[in-house]
């Protein structure tokens, strides 16, 4: 006999613990809706379901391909075992877990961006030099070739020669 345990959604419809003369996984299935009546009732048609659980056929997972096939023992021991997947929960923690790495990115741009320098008001026009008109950490347009472009006073050098000592 094999000894079939069911874990999960069934403990709510279902006798948890079986022992039935089987030869395939498939078999369990149709054995216990055969002495119940309400496993099809309960989760609907074999291909519908079985996609959603693990089954373990003497602690090894084994493949959907295999369900079908007499793999089983006399003494084998299967587990069906329900998937977690769709439920309203793990759609909460998925936003609730966007919503935390998003924050988490926002403060750590906001940390690693420079404080920009404090600007320094002057109205001085020293021997009537050129007025710096742009702020600091303004980006600054370069023209290659022939190209018109604005003016934005970057620094201004005035060079004054003595020339009354000279001669």
């Amino acid at each position: 006999m094999v000894s079939v345990k069911l874990h999960g959604i069934f403990e709510n419809y279902l006798k948890l613990d079986w022992q039935l003369n089987v030869s395939s996984v498939s078999e369990i299935f149709d054995a216990i809706e055969a002495n119940t009546g309400s496993l099809v009732k309960t989760l609907g048609h074999l291909e519908s379901y079985i996609s959603n659980f693990i089954i373990y056929v003497d602690g090894k997972i084994t493949p959907p391909e295999y369900l079908d096939s007499p793999i089983l023992k006399k003494d084998s021991v299967v587990e069906v075992v329900p998937l977690l997947i769709g439920s309203d929960f793990g759609i909460t923690a998925f936003l609730l877990m966007l919503v935390v790495s998003i924050g988490i990115q926002l403060l750590i741009s906001k940390i690693m961006t420079p404080k920009s320098p404090v600007d320094v008001k002057t109205n001085s026009r020293l021997f009537s030099g050129y007025e710096n008109v742009t702020k600091r950490n303004v980006p600054i347009p370069l023209g290659y070739g022939r190209v018109k472009i604005g003016s934005i006073v970057i620094s201004n050098n005035l060079l004054i020669n003595n020339q009354l000592g000279q001669g």
